[in-house]
């Protein structure tokens, strides 16, 4: 009985607040409000950039590989000796030979400054999608010496280019010869044209292996090799398991390494956009200290009345923690109730007003993506949930320690 006495009266006081005062009626509702607005924010927004984040690993990871490993000096040796003895390790899908850098690509008096990757056609395929998102013309033929190129759309277009244009491609080395230092450059055929949607569509191109070890004069060697593993969450600790098997001066650069900077940026931008959207719930917890402060001064006679009657200070704290955690725990419920679904189909609830408005979000003739992606994860909703209740509670606890200060004599004196 004395355990049920708080939650029993906490919960009346929180349904009666709406009959007894009309301005702590609209706090109670501003406050139970506020922290359904922050909690449906929290989650509909996070699952949207989850969602992001979660686009454009797929299609970076499309055309780049989970890992990367360089020989000494970036010239790997007898490579399919090398590949052979790592092929078949748990983990490790697939691997395939590269030999690449940064290059200049020059057509029609326009200059760009692209990575170029001579890559083997057959053995590629298991480490990217560049052969399955060909936009236009064909994938680079298997027999090397034919100097083809293939290049991102949005790089062709800047280029001006079309399938069977000439480009030239500019090495930053040089040659000597007896007429002085001349940048390597040789003349290329474009034969096909990608897009995966990112950004990589404009600054990538392939070649074939053959051609880009005769335009690096690595003879038969190669750059490294690049990986491809079934979790890309563990190609770091792959990628460092598999170095030992290489010759020492090898090292091992997985995704999170050479996308860092544009994945860190996402990061912060969705940590940014979690802090703006945390102060709604943060005004939310203000006013649950409002309403109970407000509360507590309304009712010190009531107080007084239950301090005569045997109710301890705990008990009365309890009553009013009870009361303000049912408003927040109210305001928690509600928005899970309508964040989890909007969440869920954000991407519909957008496509229809889209369709509704005749305006579009994005654009996509302008953008890579024309549809809000959204991925919610369990992790997230716990934390939003937990965000709001620990505050809630924090909320009751100062208005709850004043309600259990009052002296019953003091507050009878003049009822």
């Amino acid at each position: 009985m004395a355990a049920s006495l708080p939650l029993f009266i906490g919960l009346r006081y929180f349904r009666r607040a709406a009959g007894d005062d009309r301005f702590l009626s609209l706090m109670s509702w501003f406050s139970l409000l506020g922290m359904l607005i922050g909690v449906v924010s929290l989650i509909v927004v996070t699952a949207v950039m989850n969602g992001f984040e979660h686009e454009l690993q797929k299609r970076v990871l499309s055309v780049l590989p989970h890992a990367y490993i360089e020989g000494p000096e970036q010239k790997l040796e007898d490579w399919s000796q090398w590949r052979g003895q790592i092929l078949g390790q748990e983990g490790l899908q697939a691997a395939a030979p590269y030999v690449g850098g940064k290059a200049m690509f020059s057509s029609g008096g326009r200059i760009q400054g692209a990575a170029l990757y001579g890559i083997d056609p057959a053995l590629e395929k298991g480490v990217s999608a560049v052969s399955e998102n060909m936009l236009a013309g064909r994938y680079l033929g298997e027999e090397g010496g034919h100097y083809e190129i293939v290049l991102g759309d949005i790089l062709a277009r800047q280029l001006g280019l079309n399938i069977g244009d000439s480009l030239q491609v500019i090495l930053p080395k040089v040659t000597v010869t007896p007429f002085g230092l001349f940048p390597r450059e040789r003349a290329f055929t474009v034969v096909g044209v990608f897009s995966v949607g990112a950004q990589l569509d404009g600054t990538t191109a392939f070649i074939h292996l053959a051609d880009a070890q005769k335009l690096y004069q690595l003879g038969d060697a190669v750059q490294g090799l690049r990986l491809q593993f079934d979790d890309m969450l563990r190609s770091a600790q792959g990628a460092a398991t598999l170095l030992d098997r290489f010759p020492e001066g090898s090292q091992a650069i997985d995704w999170s390494v050479s996308q860092g900077s544009l994945f860190q940026a996402v990061k912060m931008e969705k940590l940014m956009v979690r802090l703006l959207l945390m102060f709604i719930v943060v005004i939310a917890a203000f006013n649950i200290v409002s309403i109970l402060s407000m509360a507590v001064s309304s009712r010190r006679g009531a107080i007084a009345v239950l301090r005569t009657m045997g109710a301890t200070p705990g008990t009365i704290m309890a009553i009013f923690v009870i009361y303000g955690l049912a408003t927040g725990l109210s305001g928690v419920l509600g928005g899970l109730l309508i964040g989890l679904p909007l969440a869920l189909y954000v991407g519909d609830v957008v496509a229809w007003f889209e369709q509704l408005s005749g305006l579009y979000v994005f654009d996509p003739q302008v953008y890579f993506i024309s549809r809000i992606p959204s991925l919610l994860r369990l992790s997230d909703v716990l934390w939003v949930c937990g965000f709001g209740i620990g505050l809630s509670l924090l909320a009751t606890l100062y208005p709850g320690r004043q309600a259990a200060r009052v002296q019953p004599a003091e507050a009878l004196r003049y009822e």
